[in-house]
């Protein structure tokens, strides 16, 4: 079990909300300044990821599909990573938007990121898609 202490902890070193976003619906804004080299959504829940192929899910719901192929990688053969709570489970940097001037990348793949320059607050977080999803290249 976490402690209160481990909460307040968690509390003072958030860096980031949601909002609407001026390059893509929803983005990740800075609510206060954030230094180079850091992983501002470090106190995620960490979660185990699955590999599943698409065409082993069954799903026909379009929406359910549309959001899979939003948030999660698939590759050209059709597999992708799936996290252990699914879509309902997200995180705050599943909100990255993409930019081909980033101020942030991922270290593995879209789990871990790091700042490439300070962030100023009000400023949104941006990822480059193309660093790990071919779609994008």
């Amino acid at each position: 079990m976490v402690s209160k202490k481990e909460i307040i902890e968690n509390l003072s070193n958030t860096y980031c909300r949601l909002k609407p976003s001026k390059c893509h619906g929803v983005g990740v804004y800075a609510i206060k300044d954030i230094p180079k080299g850091i992983n501002p959504f470090k106190r995620e829940k960490p979660q185990s990821w699955i590999k599943i192929n698409i065409k082993e899910i069954g799903i026909t719901n379009k929406e359910i599909i549309k959001m899979i192929d939003a948030f999660y990688v698939i590759k050209k053969n059709g597999d992708f990573w799936v996290n252990s709570g699914g879509l309902v489970s997200m995180g705050m940097s599943f909100y990255l938007n993409t930019s081909k001037k980033p101020n942030i990348r991922t270290t593995d793949d879209g789990e871990h990121f790091k700042t490439i320059k300070k962030i100023k607050k009000g400023e949104e977080l941006l990822t480059d898609y193309a660093d790990y999803d071919w779609k994008y290249k």
